[in-house]
């Protein structure tokens, strides 16, 4: 196989694998957004506090006296979580969310700067 062979099917792979992570934080996004949506049904209101305790209420904790049924909203496995508890994208930064009359969920994106929902954060709403 010549070098340029190799370094075609290299780029490949680095597409698919790129795509590969664009898919899955379009999936996460939609997936936390319902969440959301389904706790303010359950409970009369979208969840509130810092983002690492929205996450852990999402997860069926109790914090603050919010989520006393102690429902799972999300399960989510320990390498798609932070520190802080937080969800975190494909690229290893938290999901950014707000409830402001819709849920509404974003990732930063391959790039890792919070555009707000521009340039190439991948939202719950676009």
């Amino acid at each position: 196989m010549g070098v340029l062979m190799i370094a075609a099917a290299i780029v490949a792979g680095l597409a698919v694998f790129r795509a590969n992570k664009v898919s899955q934080a379009r999936h996460d996004v939609q997936v936390i957004a319902l969440a959301l949506d389904g706790f303010a049904r359950e409970n009369g209101d979208y969840p509130k506090g810092t983002l690492g305790e929205i996450c852990r209420m999402l997860r069926g904790e109790m914090v603050n006296g919010q989520n006393p049924k102690k429902l799972d909203y999300v399960e989510a496995q320990p390498h798609e979580l932070n520190e802080l508890g937080e969800f975190v994208d494909p690229w290893g930064q938290p999901y950014r969310m707000s409830v402001n009359g819709a849920a509404r969920v974003y990732s930063c994106g391959l790039n890792r700067i919070d555009e707000h929902g521009e340039g190439d954060d991948i939202t719950s709403w676009k």
